[in-house]
């Protein structure tokens, strides 16, 4: 079981008075397991922990060194899955993952959490193409699946990826298992209704 205590505070570098904010906040919560993460953290912890696509841990400058393809927005129109970059003061400080639809994803801090917002939103300035990412895309053929209760209940991977995404986005839906339930079916719903995703 991961110890989240020491996890925050060797991430907090030493600021005593966030590290408890932090932790106040993460007790609140009561998720388990719990997840918190920084820009890079989140990306980093899809393509080590989910995917296992790299082998190691790396900041935003390092994700765009990654990258073999790189440019400034607006080069070439970006994919889902490539990586968008803030540069400040020579390096690439911020990194977040373009989900398609003029969309992307990032965690924009310990206020605001994990969010998806529109592509001309944010103050991206680079945006770059990661092999792993662009292998995991090639490998895989979008799959469109309709989730809904049913007799028996739909199982798989997906659903659980799609409860594990629910829950880190705070739609509970109970525990990660994989079958598609009433609860899932509230967290879908839930999750529709808060970001008008049904036009």
């Amino acid at each position: 079981m991961l110890d989240i205590s020491a996890w925050v505070r060797k991430r907090e570098d030493g600021n005593l008075i966030q590290a408890a904010r932090c932790m106040r906040y993460i007790r609140a919560s009561k998720k388990r397991p719990l997840y918190a993460f920084d820009c890079s953290g989140l990306i980093v912890h899809w393509l080590l922990d989910v995917k296992h696509l790299i082998k190691g841990d790396v900041n935003a400058n390092g994700l765009y060194a990654q990258c073999n393809k790189q440019g400034k927005i607006g080069e070439w129109q970006p994919e889902a899955g490539d990586l968008v970059f803030r540069l400040k003061g020579g390096e690439m400080k911020h990194v977040g993952v373009y989900v398609g639809g003029g969309y992307t994803i990032e965690a924009k801090g310990r206020d605001a959490g994990v969010v998806k917002l529109p592509l001309n939103k944010g103050t991206w300035t680079h945006q770059g193409k990661h092999p792993a990412l662009a292998e995991e895309a090639e490998n895989k053929a979008p799959e469109r699946r309709v989730f809904r209760i049913e007799s028996p209940l739909q199982r798989g991977e997906d659903i659980r990826a799609m409860q594990t995404a629910l829950d880190l986005c705070g739609y509970p839906c109970g525990d990660a298992d994989g079958i598609c339930g009433r609860k899932t079916v509230a967290a879908v719903n839930e999750f529709i209704l808060a970001h008008d995703a049904i036009k």
